[in-house]
């Protein structure tokens, strides 16, 4: 997915990562922020679990941004491309991945340093 660079710089090629995102966040009030970022890479993934019950599928995801500051939170909603307008409670309600193909909701974000400044963050679900 990710390559080893040998240059100066960050040890990570971003080359694979040029798909456009919608992030979407909601700051807990009032105010529903939608950023569109040029840079990045969604692979949607599906694994199975056996056991003795049977077999479960689960879809997962990876999100990949390169940056500088913190551009998802835990809770953001990530759609691939440029997504729609989400301004009022009741569209962020219906903005679901039940009810929207390709929408992913964020478990957990994990901030990838290197020599002490973010170089991209990895999130996921």
């Amino acid at each position: 997915m990710l390559s080893v660079r040998k240059k100066d710089g960050p040890p990570v090629d971003y080359s694979k990562c040029n798909q456009m995102v919608t992030v979407y966040h909601w700051d807990g009030k009032e105010t529903y922020t939608r950023t569109v970022h040029d840079r990045a890479l969604l692979d949607f993934r599906k694994t199975r679990n056996v056991d003795k019950t049977g077999s479960r599928e689960a879809n997962t995801f990876l999100l990949v941004i390169p940056c500088d500051s913190q551009p998802v939170f835990v809770g953001d909603k990530v759609i691939l491309g440029v997504g729609p307008e989400v301004a009022t409670r009741e569209d962020w309600a219906a903005f679901i991945p039940a009810k929207v193909p390709g929408l992913v909701v964020v478990q957990y974000v994990d901030s990838k340093y290197w020599q002490g400044q973010m170089v991209h963050v990895e999130a996921g679900g």
